[in-house]
């Protein structure tokens, strides 16, 4: 008997309700659906056990890639080639230069590494590493992968590349050439063969070099912008510190998604992106501010804003914004052209919108991929 496929389960998944999407599942014997459940919870040992006891040949083809990247999570990069030269999928030039090079990460005892000064550090706080022998300055972004930058940096710093397809830079579908940092020593924290990305966008007064969620997920990272500092601790050797604990999910290598809200709606699911940096004149007094949010006006409209308010750029939130349980009022909310986004849905969850750094920024936060929780504490 062929187990059946529970409409409130896949309704649950498609709202980011992953938990209750998974109980469903369980209850209807949904193989497919608990295996994509347990992997945005990091539950990759079981999820891959499960993947193995599934027969279907091609209806799995959707799991190709989110299998591999459980491999990927286990640092087990040959299973991920292994896994998609079975599958008959082509094993993309980045997976290939992991695999000759394997990625060490050295960090003993935690280290604390203030925030540098950059125009841009109010919205996008960086801190200064050494990057194959160079003094470099590194933005976070929980929206980027292990290091990205532009080609002319690139090259100043010893990075050689190669093609890797194509990609999203916002909402800018770019090239991408993929190489390896031979060293990138974090305050005493020593990372070697660390993956990079290369896209043409930043370049100019884009010419920044990006640390993203890959690399972050390496420790127990806490962003204290109140502070003006961020702190890495390795991982499982301290616990996160007393706060509010908010679920996170995690899709592919780096798409963090999380619950939260907005008005009367507390079903929204935001990608919680750091790195997103619409700077926008607040409509009240005209001061330059950081916009909390991006989504599209069809978004929006899901939120129940009216569309005469969406006429614009950008509006001013009337109601409160939510992670989880915490709530901020008065914030911008930036417009993306278009009618989707390509962040609009990670393996069939939809994104409401991408949260940013502006909300953010009134916490120290804690991200802790051992235990796929947020810790908050106000500065």
């Amino acid at each position: 008997m062929r187990p059946s496929r529970h409409p409130g389960a896949r309704r649950a998944w498609t709202s980011g309700d992953v938990e209750e999407a998974a109980r469903l599942a369980a209850a209807a014997g949904d193989e497919r659906l608990l295996v994509l459940a347990d992997l945005v919870r990091g539950r990759f040992e079981q999820a891959l056990a499960r993947y193995e006891s599934l027969a279907g040949g091609l209806r799995l083809r959707a799991l190709d890639e989110p299998v591999a990247h459980a491999w990927l999570h286990l640092e087990r990069v040959d299973r991920a080639c292994e896994h998609l030269r079975r599958r008959r999928r082509r094993v993309p030039p980045d997976l290939a230069l992991r695999r000759e090079h394997p990625m060490t990460v050295k960090a003993a005892e935690p280290v604390r590494l203030p925030f540098g000064d950059h125009p841009l550090a109010a919205y996008m706080p960086a801190v200064e590493g050494t990057l194959n022998g160079h003094q470099t300055l590194l933005h976070l972004d929980t929206g980027g992968t292990f290091l990205v930058m532009g080609a002319e940096r690139a090259a100043a710093t010893g990075v050689e590349t190669v093609p890797n397809g194509h990609r999203f830079h916002g909402v800018t579908r770019t090239p991408v050439r993929t190489g390896i940092a031979r060293e990138l020593d974090l305050g005493g924290a020593l990372l070697t063969n660390v993956p990079v990305d290369v896209i043409p966008t930043l370049t100019g007064p884009q010419d920044l070099v990006i640390m993203g969620t890959c690399l972050l997920r390496r420790f127990l990272p806490t962003v204290d912008t109140p502070a003006g500092h961020l702190l890495l601790a390795p991982r499982g050797h301290h616990s996160p510190p007393d706060g509010t604990r908010v679920p996170f999910y995690l899709w592919g290598d780096h798409f963090m998604f999380a619950r939260g809200g907005y008005g009367p709606r507390r079903d929204l699911t935001f990608f919680v992106d750091s790195g997103l940096v619409h700077l926008l004149e607040d409509l009240e007094d005209g001061t330059i501010r950081q916009a909390a949010v991006l989504a599209t006006r069809g978004q929006y409209r899901s939120w129940g804003i009216p569309g005469a308010d969406l006429a614009g750029t950008h509006l001013k939130a009337t109601h409160p914004l939510r992670l989880g349980p915490l709530e901020q009022s008065g914030h911008l909310l930036s417009i993306a052209p278009g009618r989707s986004a390509p962040w609009s849905g990670f393996g069939g969850v939809r994104v409401d919108g991408l949260l940013s750094q502006a909300f953010l920024a009134a916490y120290a936060w804690t991200l802790d991929f051992d235990r796929y929780e947020y810790t908050f504490r106000r500065g």
